[in-house]
């Protein structure tokens, strides 16, 4: 079995909307340590299947950001982006430290955004693991590609999409066929770890059903005394 991303990695998953990108980020988020510390989704797409994730709490742009361990999710709007209230809130959680996140989707975020490579680039140091989606690798923070340890790559169409995302991964597989990213099928990914250099092809992960009950067995519950 090859290695998986822990708390002191960043994880990067792309692919065009419909091939299974969404559904092993969160299988991936399923696998991480929201029982132990808090993680927290930044939903953009206000994605369907994050509403069916069990005991998420949703908090906002103004509260602080949460100590106790559990999943917290975040729904910014596209003015929060452009007014740099995404930035402020990026720069928060950097402060907060020990919190992990996942974000739905990435260019939704200003491309050079500060916040976001503070986060990126000290998230080791501050331990904020990252799990960070993108169906437009062309149009997405360098430091997301640059810092991320660990690479998912679904089914891509635009060049400059596949041009974006060959410069991480190796130019072969272990098999010696050329590595493309528009020839993978639905729900079958490309999987690289950069300081191990292992590289795998992936086949479809637990179906959505199923990553929704892995939440659900392992959901923090809350008491109110």
């Amino acid at each position: 079995m090859f290695e998986v991303p822990n708390d002191g990695h960043r994880h990067f998953i792309t692919g065009m909307t419909g091939n299974g990108k969404t559904v092993f980020g969160l299988w991936m988020l399923s696998q991480r340590s929201f029982d132990s510390k808090p993680w927290i989704i930044l939903d953009f797409k206000r994605d369907t299947i994050i509403e069916r994730i069990s005991h998420l709490t949703e908090i906002g742009l103004d509260d602080n950001i949460p100590k106790r361990r559990g999943l917290y999710v975040l729904r910014p709007d596209p003015a929060d982006t452009a007014s740099g209230a995404m930035t402020e809130w990026l720069y928060k959680l950097w402060r907060a430290e020990n919190t992990g996140l996942f974000i739905d989707e990435c260019y939704s975020l200003k491309r050079f955004d500060t916040g976001l490579q503070a986060v990126l680039t000290q998230g080791r140091s501050k331990r904020i693991p990252v799990i960070a989606l993108s169906q437009k690798p062309a149009w997405i923070s360098p430091f997301i590609m640059s810092e991320s340890e660990f690479k998912s790559v679904f089914f891509l169409q635009t060049p400059a999409d596949v041009e974006r995302v060959r410069e991480w991964l190796p130019p072969r597989d272990d098999r010696g066929q050329r590595v493309d990213p528009s020839t993978l099928v639905p729900h079958h990914s490309y999987w690289y770890c950069v300081h191990t250099r292992e590289f795998a092809r992936l086949g479809p992960c637990p179906d959505e059903n199923a990553v929704l009950n892995i939440f659900d067995q392992r959901r923090v519950r809350r008491y109110i005394f």
